[in-house]
């Protein structure tokens, strides 16, 4: 989409709303703690304060205006995000005080998260807001046992390393299959696709920010080699590290 495009459709989404929706976006760009976005029916973001872009690695909120979270986020998140939205659509109430993982490659911290439905001055619906902090805490609400959150924050320093599931039960001090079954149930996935997801995500921002050869991508974030690389992000992209750089690059280069 064109930047001439995306001014049109948040103008549009915009006056929807009312006449002041862009004082509240503006309060919220002044707010140093909270996190907001607004999206349409379709699920396309609309608006992006600036410590969401801060927290979301996005350089710039007009870099992501009319995408949706599929285009930013990786599969399990994006699934995750667009189903809760689709359930605020769907029954027109919020959904408060959730506490939801935040995105892998931002994965030492979660989100304790109020999504709520937004209603043009007509009175119909037009979208979603999300409002939520970002946080550290290790007890929060109890969702991340601290020996897993040791295990993760491992795997994020080491991701060029050779990561084997007994390595990281002895850093949580588990045996293997007591490990494996909390680390899925605390981040929904089994810790071999959160590693190959935490790759896959270090890789992409090394594309969108960088110069770096793909083959030195490969290898800085733990991949055995280009071949073993580019299969894994198609999978989990679906285009080449090559294709994805002339997609994003450009988002990064200003």
């Amino acid at each position: 989409m064109t930047e001439k495009g995306k001014k049109r459709l948040r103008a549009a989404f915009f006056k929807a709303l009312g006449p002041n929706a862009a004082t509240f976006k503006a309060m919220f760009d002044a707010a140093p703690d909270l996190c907001l976005n607004m999206k349409d029916l379709r699920g396309r973001f609309m608006a992006l304060n600036r410590r969401n872009c801060e927290v979301s690695g996005i350089k710039d909120e007009w870099d992501v205006i009319g995408l949706t979270s599929a285009d930013i986020f990786p599969a399990p998140y994006a699934n995750a995000y667009m189903a809760l939205d689709a359930e605020v659509r769907r029954t027109g109430r919020p959904l408060l005080d959730r506490i939801i993982e935040f995105p892998t490659d931002r994965s030492r911290n979660f989100m304790v998260s109020n999504l709520y439905p937004l209603f043009g001055a007509d009175g119909k619906l037009i979208g979603t807001a999300h409002v939520y902090t970002v946080t550290s805490k290790r007890d929060a609400r109890g969702f991340l046992f601290h020996n897993m959150r040791d295990a993760a924050d491992y795997i994020m320093a080491h991701l060029a390393e050779r990561l084997t599931i007994a390595e990281l039960a002895g850093l949580a001090h588990m045996s293997p299959s007591s490990f494996k079954k909390a680390f899925a149930a605390t981040f929904d996935m089994p810790p071999g696709r959160y590693i190959l997801t935490a790759r896959v995500n270090a890789a992409r921002q090394l594309l969108e920010t960088s110069n770096t050869l793909v083959a030195d991508i490969a290898t800085a974030c733990g991949f055995y080699d280009q071949s073993h690389f580019t299969r894994a992000f198609i999978r989990e992209r679906g285009v080449t590290p090559g294709a994805y750089r002339r997609q994003h690059g450009k988002r990064n280069a200003r």
